[in-house]
């Protein structure tokens, strides 16, 4: 241990000095002065000699220190640190293992056996026990692996422990398991990394029996009402041939498809591409199943619950014109490329229905000034129907500015501009391609009324118009969103030149499709400004937890979490049952949580409720649990794998039934050795105690003197 200051040596002297001046002045140099000021009286001390040059070092030293602590001195300490080498041992937790013939084995005789070689080596080494599975969890010295997680991830092991013990004296890493895994990437490709030798623990049988499969399904996991939707099912079998079995696809009890599979190979595998109708909306569980044969080997793997949500995505937009144009046309064939949607065509003196019943209303060039294109605009608003308007030579602008819909048009000329595209970079309602955006500003130029625009607040631009080679900072497509409606704008007429521009440059109309598309999606969707409503995935892993979130909000929109929340799940069980559980939302900041845990696969519904104002609010809703199996699905051990694994990285692969002389083989290596750190610390000294406490007892004790002799 040393002092540090950044000062000359000399500052140290100085503060004795100080501490000595200090004193004399005090003890000393007021006696003289009052022999001086009285020559007749002579003076004395009224200590004593003694006491008083004890009082003098006392003070002295109390000085003394408290300058010398203002110059910031530093307290270097070094010392040496051992760190025994660490040896990670690394137990599969999965349930493939306890599927296995050795089960009970690794359940009993093997746990045992690794408890007495985990003691053995403690005595040498600093042991850190983990589990992998589908995460890599630390396990106490006493636990043993339950065999229950539902997939493996070697990869993440390895990057785990890489992280982990980083710059750390790692001797070894002991990673029992079959060598099977079904999440992450190769382990082989990620091992190569590792500064330390890998020992493997053989387990699980390699022996190929008898077991057909799903051995995986391909899927997409939302559909479309009235649409078909692909499954592509890998069946696997072994040591079955000549032997075949049905293929089945069943939905709520009823089978939608079936084919005979035949058996042609010890080794078997084939693919079956099917297309499903999206015959009903909803979120439902298909079962996937071959039918099990004798002796097979499991039949856990021989279904799967595939989970589809399927969609009512269909929507109908009415396209209501002033008078005939070629962009109605080239409107109507753009929308409806996208199969989800229908569109409607009519004249504005012909449209009598229900603005409601459409999920969009497109306004061409209307309100007009054409007398015989009357129509109530504000009435046909006031339904609450998202509406585009495309503004052209026929709209009247006064009328349309009276429509306080996010843009007005101010102009005393009836004129007209061509306007080019030209892209605004800082729109971000929703995000547009840049090879179409490039694309759409060659197109030809629009129509576009000539005046002074003002957009909204909530109103952004998505191409400004460039009139003639200027940028006018003009709207010429933008959209707005006000409160649960949004409106969208295409200040000009012509968009059939754009369709047939896009077809002359590219040979087809998919840039200006996917512009439409754009835009019609955009204004279409209506916000949700439900008083209550709560979100909640529809399909979750079978070991990921359930998580709701739930908003509630007052008259005002502003959200509100008073009142509880209460939630009841039902689960709809295999034989028909229904099981109901209640719970209550958890408070946040100023909505609702809550986490259910991992819940059982399967199909359930909820439905969440309260109480504010007065009031009853509810959410209903439906989510399914998958119910993957991906343990079952593939039993054979890959001990090539655990070998490879090992000889990579310096070490050797045992099997389960002879762990025991994993301690002899680690001690044999020459480099599992301590290391010894040198370590140097640095302290403020103003922050050690004792010194604080040194300067008081000595203050103190001279005050003690000086009271016992009547100076205080």
């Amino acid at each position: 241990m040393s002092l540090i200051i950044d000062y000359p040596w000399y500052f140290t002297l100085l503060c004795l000095l100080l501490g000595a001046a200090y004193a004399y002045v005090l003890y000393y140099l007021r006696i003289r002065k009052k022999d001086k000021e009285s020559p007749a009286v002579k003076s004395e001390s009224p200590y004593g000699k003694v006491t008083t040059l004890v009082m003098a070092a006392l003070r002295c030293l109390a000085v003394a220190m408290i300058s010398f602590l203002l110059l910031s001195p530093l307290i270097k300490r070094e010392s040496n640190r051992k760190e025994k080498p660490i040896v990670v041992i690394a137990y599969d937790n999965s349930k493939s293992l306890d599927y296995s013939p050795d089960s009970s084995y690794y359940h009993g005789d093997f746990a045992k056996t690794m408890q007495g070689v985990v003691d053995k080596l403690s005595a040498d080494y600093d042991i850190q026990l983990y589990t992998y599975g589908s995460d890599v969890t630390p396990l106490d010295k006493d636990s043993m692996p339950t065999y229950e997680e539902k997939s493996t991830d070697i990869s993440m092991l390895l990057t785990d422990i890489r992280n982990r013990y980083f710059h750390r004296n790692v001797g070894a890493v002991v990673i029992t398991g079959d060598g099977i895994f079904n999440s992450g990437i190769n382990p082989l490709g990620e091992s190569t990394s590792l500064p330390y030798p890998v020992y493997t623990i053989a387990m699980g049988d390699t022996t190929v029996r008898r077991d057909a499969s799903i051995a995986n399904v391909r899927f997409n996991r939302i559909a479309y009402l009235n649409n078909k939707f692909p499954m592509d099912i890998t069946v696997n079998a072994t040591r079955m041939r000549g032997e075949g079995s049905t293929l089945t696809i069943s939905r709520d009890g009823r089978i939608l498809f079936s084919k005979q599979i035949n058996y042609t190979d010890d080794h078997f595998s084939c693919m079956e591409s099917i297309l499903l109708d999206a015959d009903r909306a909803g979120l439902h569980n298909y079962i996937v199943t071959i039918a099990p044969l004798n002796d097979e080997q499991t039949t856990r793997n021989n279904h799967r619950v595939i989970p589809i949500e399927i969609i009512d995505g269909h929507q109908k937009i009415a396209i209501v014109a002033a008078a005939p144009h070629p962009d109605i046309a080239a409107l109507r064939q753009a929308i409806e490329s996208n199969s989800n949607y229908e569109a409607e065509t009519f004249l504005a003196k012909d449209f009598h229905n229900d603005a409601r019943d459409y999920s969009l209303v497109i306004l061409h060039q209307l309100p007009s000034k054409a007398p015989e294109a009357a129509i109530n605009i504000e009435k046909l608003l006031e339904t609450g129907t998202p509406a585009l308007f495309v503004l052209g030579s026929q709209t009247d602008l006064a009328r349309f500015n009276s429509l306080h819909t996010g843009l007005e048009i101010f102009s005393r000329i009836d004129r007209l501009n061509d306007a080019l595209a030209l892209t605004n970079n800082n729109f971000t309602y929703f995000t547009l391609d840049e090879n179409i955006a490039r694309r759409i500003e060659q197109f030809p130029p629009l129509l576009s009324p000539f005046g002074e625009y003002k957009l909204g607040g909530n109103a952004q631009t998505l191409f400004n118009a460039k009139i003639g080679n200027v940028n006018s900072g003009l709207p010429l497509v933008s959209m707005t969103q006000q409160q649960e409606r949004r409106y969208s704008f295409i200040a000009g007429e012509g968009l059939w030149r754009w369709r047939l521009a896009d077809f002359q440059a590219n040979a087809s109309h998919d840039n200006f499709n996917e512009l439409i598309d754009k835009i019609v999606i955009f204004t279409a969707l209506r916000v949700n400004k439900d008083r209550f409503h709560v979100e909640v995935k529809n399909i979750f892993g079978e070991s990921e937890p359930v998580m709701f979130e739930a908003q509630l909000y007052n008259d005002n929109y502003e959200s509100v979490n008073t009142p509880d929340v209460e939630l009841a799940i039902t689960q709809q069980q295999g034989n028909g049952t229904k099981t109901q559980k209640k719970y209550l939302f958890n408070r946040t900041a100023s909505a609702y949580s809550i986490n259910l845990g991992i819940l059982e696969p399967g199909s359930y519904n909820y439905t969440a409720t309260t109480h504010f104002n007065g009031k009853t609010y509810t959410a209903n809703g439906s989510f399914l649990v998958e119910n993957l199996q991906l343990e079952a699905l593939n039993l054979v051990a890959d001990h090539s794998l655990m070998a490879t694994l090992a000889a990579n990285n310096g070490g050797e692969m045992l099997d389960a039934h002879d762990v025991e002389r994993l301690p002899e083989m680690l001690k044999q290596r020459g480099d599992l050795k301590t290391v010894i750190y040198g370590e140097t610390r640095y302290s403020d000294m103003l922050n050690l105690p004792l010194i604080f406490i040194i300067i008081v007892l000595m203050l103190a004790a001279e005050w003690v003197l000086r009271k016992l002799y009547g100076e205080v």
